[in-house]
């Protein structure tokens, strides 16, 4: 009888977990990331910025606490907690001394954040690793595939309005 309900009890947790375990991630795009109505508030936000008079009112300022990050923290909020699946280049924090890294900016273009002002906040996600890993050539782009939140980061390279925690990554081949 031990026997039996020990494998019946191992039957049904495999039967529950398969599917957690088989769950295909969400594939999405950067657009994806950006609530209703978003491009209409970029496009106002950078017109301001180009203003003439842009800055001389610190009240009216729509950047954020990264000086010349322009955009907002808006999310949209039906993908927190979703496995997902999306494109983009890596910007670490610091690499160990095996080249591999555990935090850093997933960022839609490349050199976002470098020699450019950073993307806006909804278009930036900040993603961890539970441990390093070897990402290859900082150059080539990845999927990043994890759970994302929809959790703010604060950093001197770009403020992100997402929170990814990586699972695993594959090269971008699209």
């Amino acid at each position: 009888m031990r026997f039996f309900m020990r494998n019946l009890v191992l039957i049904i947790a495999v039967l529950f977990a398969t599917p957690l375990l088989a769950q295909e991630p969400k594939t999405l795009y950067w657009t994806d990331l950006l609530p209703e109505g978003e491009f209409e508030i970029l496009e106002q936000l950078y017109a301001e910025q180009s203003s003439p008079t842009f800055g001389h009112n610190p009240d009216d300022s729509p950047l954020n606490s990264n000086s010349n990050q322009v955009g907002t923290f808006n999310v949209v909020e039906e993908l927190n907690g979703k496995l997902v699946r999306i494109p983009g280049f890596v910007l670490p924090f610091e690499y160990s001394n095996a080249g591999k890294i555990s935090e850093f900016l997933l960022v839609p273009y490349f050199g976002a954040c470098i020699h450019t002002p950073p993307p806006p906040p909804n278009q930036m996600v900040y993603v961890t690793a539970e441990s390093p890993m070897d990402l290859g050539s900082q150059w080539q782009p990845i999927w990043a595939i994890g759970v994302l939140q929809t959790q703010s980061n604060y950093n001197d390279l770009g403020n992100a309005a997402y929170t990814l925690k990586i699972q695993k990554w594959e090269v971008y081949d699209e």
